[in-house]
Protein backbone atom coordinates (compact mmCIF):
# COMPACT_ATOMS: atom_id res chain seq x y z
CA UNK A 1 0.00 0.00 0.00
CA UNK A 2 1.96 3.35 -1.14
CA UNK A 3 0.92 5.88 0.82
CA UNK A 4 1.80 9.72 0.24
CA UNK A 5 5.16 10.11 1.89
CA UNK A 6 6.23 13.82 -0.03
CA UNK A 7 6.05 16.30 -2.48
CA UNK A 8 5.58 15.40 -5.95
CA UNK A 9 8.89 17.17 -7.67
CA UNK A 10 6.88 16.09 -11.11
CA UNK A 11 3.50 17.17 -10.51
CA UNK A 12 3.43 20.61 -9.48
CA UNK A 13 3.23 24.24 -10.76
CA UNK A 14 6.48 25.83 -11.73
CA UNK A 15 6.33 28.62 -9.62
CA UNK A 16 7.12 26.31 -7.08
CA UNK A 17 10.44 24.24 -6.16
CA UNK A 18 10.87 21.36 -3.57
CA UNK A 19 13.61 20.57 -1.33
CA UNK A 20 15.66 17.82 -1.29
CA UNK A 21 13.90 15.94 1.61
CA UNK A 22 10.65 16.20 -0.48
CA UNK A 23 8.88 17.85 2.33
CA UNK A 24 9.74 21.64 1.78
CA UNK A 25 7.88 23.52 -1.21
CA UNK A 26 9.07 27.42 -1.84
CA UNK A 27 7.17 29.81 -3.64
CA UNK A 28 9.85 31.36 -6.95
CA UNK A 29 7.48 33.01 -8.90
CA UNK A 30 8.31 34.40 -11.64
CA UNK A 31 5.35 36.33 -11.27
CA UNK A 32 3.86 37.38 -8.09
CA UNK A 33 0.53 36.70 -6.19
CA UNK A 34 -0.30 33.89 -8.70
CA UNK A 35 -1.55 30.74 -7.35
CA UNK A 36 0.33 27.37 -6.96
CA UNK A 37 -0.43 23.90 -5.90
CA UNK A 38 1.53 20.85 -5.88
CA UNK A 39 0.47 17.38 -4.52
CA UNK A 40 2.03 14.45 -3.01
CA UNK A 41 3.91 11.32 -4.92
CA UNK A 42 1.00 9.20 -4.08
CA UNK A 43 -2.62 9.36 -3.89
CA UNK A 44 -4.46 8.38 -0.69
CA UNK A 45 -5.13 4.37 -0.95
CA UNK A 46 -8.65 3.08 -1.46
CA UNK A 47 -7.87 0.46 1.39
CA UNK A 48 -6.65 3.64 3.77
CA UNK A 49 -10.03 4.42 5.49
CA UNK A 50 -8.54 7.06 7.32
CA UNK A 51 -5.36 9.66 6.22
CA UNK A 52 -4.08 12.54 8.14
CA UNK A 53 -0.91 15.21 7.46
CA UNK A 54 0.33 18.32 8.69
CA UNK A 55 1.94 21.12 7.43
CA UNK A 56 3.87 23.83 9.17
CA UNK A 57 3.74 27.52 7.90
CA UNK A 58 7.64 28.27 7.73
CA UNK A 59 6.64 31.88 5.92
CA UNK A 60 3.52 32.84 4.47
CA UNK A 61 5.29 35.89 2.35
CA UNK A 62 4.51 38.79 0.96
CA UNK A 63 0.73 37.69 0.51
CA UNK A 64 -0.22 35.66 3.16
CA UNK A 65 -2.17 32.97 0.99
CA UNK A 66 -2.10 29.46 1.69
CA UNK A 67 -4.05 26.72 1.53
CA UNK A 68 -3.94 23.25 2.63
CA UNK A 69 -6.60 20.17 1.45
CA UNK A 70 -6.67 17.44 -1.09
CA UNK A 71 -7.77 17.24 -4.84
CA UNK A 72 -7.93 14.85 -7.93
CA UNK A 73 -5.29 14.68 -10.38
CA UNK A 74 -7.60 16.84 -12.79
CA UNK A 75 -6.60 20.01 -10.83
CA UNK A 76 -5.10 22.75 -12.88
CA UNK A 77 -1.78 23.79 -10.84
CA UNK A 78 -1.27 26.90 -12.05
CA UNK A 79 -3.30 30.02 -10.75
CA UNK A 80 -5.76 27.90 -8.64
CA UNK A 81 -6.21 27.07 -4.85
CA UNK A 82 -7.44 24.25 -3.17
CA UNK A 83 -11.01 24.15 -3.39
CA UNK A 84 -11.63 26.47 -5.90
CA UNK A 85 -12.70 24.16 -8.52
CA UNK A 86 -14.68 20.51 -8.92
CA UNK A 87 -12.57 17.35 -7.36
CA UNK A 88 -10.65 19.97 -4.59
CA UNK A 89 -11.27 20.79 -1.19
CA UNK A 90 -8.94 23.26 1.03
CA UNK A 91 -8.65 25.23 3.85
CA UNK A 92 -7.15 28.75 3.36
CA UNK A 93 -5.18 30.98 5.85
CA UNK A 94 -6.19 34.39 4.48
CA UNK A 95 -9.94 34.35 5.58
CA UNK A 96 -10.43 30.87 7.84
CA UNK A 97 -12.73 29.58 4.88
CA UNK A 98 -13.13 25.94 3.81
CA UNK A 99 -13.57 25.46 0.45
CA UNK A 100 -15.86 22.86 -1.11
CA UNK A 101 -15.78 22.84 -4.91
CA UNK A 102 -16.11 26.44 -5.77
CA UNK A 103 -14.72 30.29 -5.32
CA UNK A 104 -16.89 30.97 -2.79
CA UNK A 105 -16.22 29.16 0.73
CA UNK A 106 -17.65 28.68 4.20
CA UNK A 107 -16.70 30.39 7.06
CA UNK A 108 -14.78 27.32 9.15
CA UNK A 109 -11.71 28.18 11.16
CA UNK A 110 -9.20 30.65 12.78
CA UNK A 111 -6.40 32.28 10.46
CA UNK A 112 -3.31 30.80 10.27
CA UNK A 113 0.30 32.25 9.68
CA UNK A 114 4.19 31.61 10.12
CA UNK A 115 4.58 29.68 12.74
CA UNK A 116 1.31 28.17 12.71
CA UNK A 117 0.92 23.88 11.90
CA UNK A 118 -2.04 22.78 10.41
CA UNK A 119 -3.65 19.75 9.76
CA UNK A 120 -5.85 18.05 7.80
CA UNK A 121 -7.79 14.59 7.87
CA UNK A 122 -9.75 12.91 5.59
CA UNK A 123 -12.12 9.70 7.27
CA UNK A 124 -13.55 7.69 4.23
CA UNK A 125 -16.00 6.04 6.79
CA UNK A 126 -18.17 8.62 8.07
CA UNK A 127 -17.04 10.86 4.64
CA UNK A 128 -15.75 13.94 7.12
CA UNK A 129 -12.66 16.17 7.14
CA UNK A 130 -11.92 18.24 10.08
CA UNK A 131 -8.19 19.78 10.38
CA UNK A 132 -6.19 21.02 13.13
CA UNK A 133 -4.06 23.97 14.39
CA UNK A 134 -1.24 23.87 16.28
CA UNK A 135 -2.39 20.68 18.04
CA UNK A 136 -6.31 21.52 18.09
CA UNK A 137 -8.96 19.83 16.73
CA UNK A 138 -10.74 22.60 15.02
CA UNK A 139 -13.59 20.39 14.49
CA UNK A 140 -15.67 18.79 11.25
CA UNK A 141 -15.09 20.96 8.10
CA UNK A 142 -17.07 18.99 5.65
CA UNK A 143 -19.45 16.16 5.86
CA UNK A 144 -19.67 14.58 2.06
CA UNK A 145 -23.44 13.60 2.47
CA UNK A 146 -23.35 12.98 -1.42
CA UNK A 147 -20.83 10.30 -1.11
CA UNK A 148 -18.40 12.14 -3.53
CA UNK A 149 -15.37 11.05 -1.72
CA UNK A 150 -16.15 7.16 -1.53
CA UNK A 151 -16.46 7.81 -5.80
CA UNK A 152 -13.30 9.48 -5.73
CA UNK A 153 -11.18 6.60 -3.27
CA UNK A 154 -7.87 6.20 -4.49
CA UNK A 155 -7.72 9.31 -6.46
CA UNK A 156 -6.96 11.71 -3.90
CA UNK A 157 -3.88 13.69 -3.40
CA UNK A 158 -2.73 15.64 -0.15
CA UNK A 159 -2.25 19.06 -1.75
CA UNK A 160 -0.93 22.49 -0.86
CA UNK A 161 -1.52 25.97 -2.67
CA UNK A 162 0.19 29.26 -2.09
CA UNK A 163 0.86 32.54 -3.75
CA UNK A 164 4.02 33.28 -1.45
CA UNK A 165 6.27 32.00 1.12
CA UNK A 166 7.73 28.45 2.18
CA UNK A 167 5.60 25.09 3.82
CA UNK A 168 7.03 22.28 5.06
CA UNK A 169 4.66 18.53 5.22
CA UNK A 170 4.55 16.07 7.52
CA UNK A 171 3.66 12.75 6.59
CA UNK A 172 4.34 11.08 9.97
CA UNK A 173 7.95 11.09 9.62
CA UNK A 174 8.21 12.62 12.66
CA UNK A 175 5.32 13.05 15.58
CA UNK A 176 2.40 15.58 14.65
CA UNK A 177 1.94 18.15 16.47
CA UNK A 178 -2.00 16.55 16.82
CA UNK A 179 -1.14 14.10 19.50
CA UNK A 180 -4.35 12.22 19.14
CA UNK A 181 -2.87 11.08 15.79
CA UNK A 182 0.37 9.92 17.58
CA UNK A 183 0.42 6.15 19.06
CA UNK A 184 2.97 7.41 22.00
CA UNK A 185 0.43 6.80 24.93
CA UNK A 186 -1.07 3.59 23.43
CA UNK A 187 0.21 0.47 25.68
CA UNK A 188 2.45 -1.87 23.91
CA UNK A 189 0.89 -4.96 24.21
CA UNK A 190 -2.34 -3.72 22.02
CA UNK A 191 -0.20 -0.93 19.64
CA UNK A 192 0.39 -2.86 16.44
CA UNK A 193 -3.51 -3.82 16.49
CA UNK A 194 -4.32 0.07 17.26
CA UNK A 195 -2.61 0.86 14.22
CA UNK A 196 -4.06 -0.92 11.81
CA UNK A 197 -7.56 -0.36 13.32
CA UNK A 198 -6.74 3.31 12.62
CA UNK A 199 -5.48 2.43 9.01
CA UNK A 200 -7.24 0.23 7.32
CA UNK A 201 -10.34 0.86 9.56
CA UNK A 202 -12.92 -1.73 8.30
CA UNK A 203 -15.36 -3.29 10.58
CA UNK A 204 -13.74 -6.87 11.36
CA UNK A 205 -10.53 -4.80 12.43
CA UNK A 206 -12.96 -2.13 14.72
CA UNK A 207 -14.81 -4.92 16.36
CA UNK A 208 -11.87 -7.04 17.15
CA UNK A 209 -9.99 -4.04 18.59
CA UNK A 210 -12.86 -2.91 20.78
CA UNK A 211 -12.71 -7.17 21.89
CA UNK A 212 -9.06 -6.58 22.70
CA UNK A 213 -10.43 -3.95 25.60
CA UNK A 214 -12.61 -5.90 27.05
CA UNK A 215 -9.81 -8.82 27.46
CA UNK A 216 -7.55 -6.16 29.73
CA UNK A 217 -9.00 -6.48 32.94
CA UNK A 218 -8.04 -3.21 34.03
CA UNK A 219 -10.90 -0.66 33.80
CA UNK A 220 -9.01 3.05 33.54
CA UNK A 221 -7.02 1.18 30.57
CA UNK A 222 -10.31 0.13 28.85
CA UNK A 223 -11.50 3.04 29.20
CA UNK A 224 -9.00 5.29 28.17
CA UNK A 225 -8.01 3.27 25.22
CA UNK A 226 -12.13 3.69 24.18
CA UNK A 227 -12.14 7.03 24.66
CA UNK A 228 -9.22 8.16 22.15
CA UNK A 229 -10.06 5.01 19.36
CA UNK A 230 -13.80 6.56 19.64
CA UNK A 231 -12.03 9.90 19.53
CA UNK A 232 -9.89 9.31 16.34
CA UNK A 233 -12.37 8.08 14.44
CA UNK A 234 -15.29 10.51 14.74
CA UNK A 235 -17.68 8.69 17.38
CA UNK A 236 -17.49 11.73 19.71
CA UNK A 237 -21.09 10.20 21.96
CA UNK A 238 -19.25 6.87 22.56
CA UNK A 239 -15.88 9.02 23.64
CA UNK A 240 -17.45 10.86 25.54
CA UNK A 241 -19.13 7.96 27.63
CA UNK A 242 -15.85 6.13 27.92
CA UNK A 243 -13.75 9.86 29.14
CA UNK A 244 -17.19 10.70 31.42
CA UNK A 245 -17.05 6.85 32.87
CA UNK A 246 -12.64 7.48 33.12
CA UNK A 247 -13.11 11.23 35.00
CA UNK A 248 -15.80 9.55 37.84
CA UNK A 249 -13.00 6.75 38.55
CA UNK A 250 -10.16 9.42 38.49
CA UNK A 251 -11.17 13.11 38.84
CA UNK A 252 -7.81 14.25 38.04
CA UNK A 253 -7.14 12.17 34.68
CA UNK A 254 -5.49 14.78 32.38
CA UNK A 255 -6.05 12.15 29.68
CA UNK A 256 -9.54 12.65 30.23
CA UNK A 257 -9.90 15.93 30.42
CA UNK A 258 -7.91 16.84 27.45
CA UNK A 259 -9.69 14.61 25.12
CA UNK A 260 -13.46 15.80 26.31
CA UNK A 261 -12.65 19.02 26.89
CA UNK A 262 -11.83 19.15 23.01
CA UNK A 263 -14.48 16.89 22.25
CA UNK A 264 -16.81 19.60 23.93
CA UNK A 265 -15.31 22.35 21.93
CA UNK A 266 -15.32 20.00 18.59
CA UNK A 267 -19.45 20.11 19.50
CA UNK A 268 -19.60 23.88 20.76
CA UNK A 269 -20.03 23.02 24.17
CA UNK A 270 -17.76 25.59 25.16
CA UNK A 271 -18.67 26.54 28.60
CA UNK A 272 -17.90 22.64 29.44
CA UNK A 273 -15.05 22.63 27.20
CA UNK A 274 -13.72 25.48 29.54
CA UNK A 275 -14.75 23.72 32.96
CA UNK A 276 -12.36 21.10 31.70
CA UNK A 277 -9.65 23.07 30.62
CA UNK A 278 -9.90 25.36 34.00
CA UNK A 279 -9.19 21.93 35.80
CA UNK A 280 -6.50 20.64 33.73
CA UNK A 281 -4.58 24.08 34.24
CA UNK A 282 -5.11 23.45 37.82
CA UNK A 283 -3.57 20.10 37.30
CA UNK A 284 -0.41 21.01 34.48
CA UNK A 285 -0.26 24.81 33.94
CA UNK A 286 2.79 25.27 32.16
CA UNK A 287 1.41 22.20 29.66
CA UNK A 288 1.77 24.54 26.02
CA UNK A 289 -0.96 22.73 24.13
CA UNK A 290 -3.58 23.32 26.68
CA UNK A 291 -2.53 27.30 26.15
CA UNK A 292 -2.92 27.58 23.12
CA UNK A 293 -6.26 25.39 23.04
CA UNK A 294 -7.95 27.65 25.97
CA UNK A 295 -6.87 30.77 23.51
CA UNK A 296 -8.84 29.40 20.80
CA UNK A 297 -11.58 28.31 22.81
CA UNK A 298 -12.05 31.69 24.66
CA UNK A 299 -12.03 33.00 21.21
CA UNK A 300 -14.31 30.77 19.20
CA UNK A 301 -17.26 30.94 22.44
CA UNK A 302 -17.37 35.33 21.61
CA UNK A 303 -17.80 34.55 18.19
CA UNK A 304 -20.44 32.09 19.43
CA UNK A 305 -21.97 34.83 21.56
CA UNK A 306 -21.89 37.96 19.26
CA UNK A 307 -23.44 35.57 16.67
CA UNK A 308 -26.34 34.82 18.65
CA UNK A 309 -26.33 38.09 19.77
CA UNK A 310 -26.96 39.44 15.89
CA UNK A 311 -29.61 36.38 15.06
CA UNK A 312 -31.62 37.75 18.42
Amino acid sequence: MDLPTIWNINDKSDRLSVDSDGLGVKYTGPLENHAAIIRTNHPIPPQCRMFYFEVDIVDEGKYEIIGIGFCTNKIILDSRMPGWDDESWGYHSDDGKFYNCNGYGDLYGPLFKTGDTIGCCLNFRNNTVFYTKNGMNLGIAFQDSKNIFQNLKGTLYPCIGMKSGSLKGNFGHKNFKYTAMTDDDIDEIIKEKWIEAINLYNDDLINDFIKSFKNNQNIINILTHQGKFYFIIGKYDQALESLTNLLKLEPNNTFALKYRGEIYYITEKYEESLADLNKLMEIDANNKWLLIAYNEIIKKQLSFIIFKIKII
